[in-house]
């Protein structure tokens, strides 16, 4: 059956990892999901979700950003693809894209503001010490390859 006989709805999905460079360190956001959610209870993550009808991916990410974890963006950039594999409900596998997120300051305040529903804490976290963390598996791998490719590209994308 094609496209044009029948509409097929699938979740779609964006990730985003925002970093910042302070004098002492370089740092990436994190925030750790509530263990009452239904993916990756009590797991450490840096934000994202589904995107909505009537969005581009970039508008997605920065909302995210924005209603996650109270965070402003100024540029992303696309630097992978990822999969939730979700055996127990209808859609099986949830794409997503994974975008390196420029740091441009706070929605309300000097300091992230999560969602409740989302998350139960946050912090800036040095990216030379992400070990201790519990994050989602793969997070920390991402993170890594993020500021590999953030570091190589923020002159060409500031």
């Amino acid at each position: 059956m094609s496209r044009e006989e029948k509409r097929y709805l699938i979740e779609v999905h964006v990730a985003g990892i925002c970093f910042r460079e302070t004098e002492k360190d370089i740092e990436v956001l994190i925030a750790k999901r509530t263990d009452n959610r239904d993916l990756y209870p009590s797991k450490w993550e840096c934000g994202g979700g589904q995107v909505y009808e009537g969005e581009n991916f970039e508008e997605a990410i920065k909302r995210q950003m924005e209603d996650e974890l109270g965070v402003l963006i100024s540029k992303s950039f696309v630097f992978g693809t990822y999969e939730i594999d979700t055996p127990d409900l209808p859609q099986k596998k949830i794409p997503g894209l994974k975008f390196i997120c420029f740091f441009n300051g706070y929605l309300n305040g000097n300091e992230p503001k999560i969602n409740p529903k989302e998350f139960s804490e946050w912090k800036w976290q040095p990216i030379d010490d992400l070990g201790k963390i519990d994050f989602i598996n793969g997070v920390s791998e991402d993170i890594k390859k993020g500021w590999e490719l953030y570091t190589n590209c923020k002159t060409a994308f500031r």
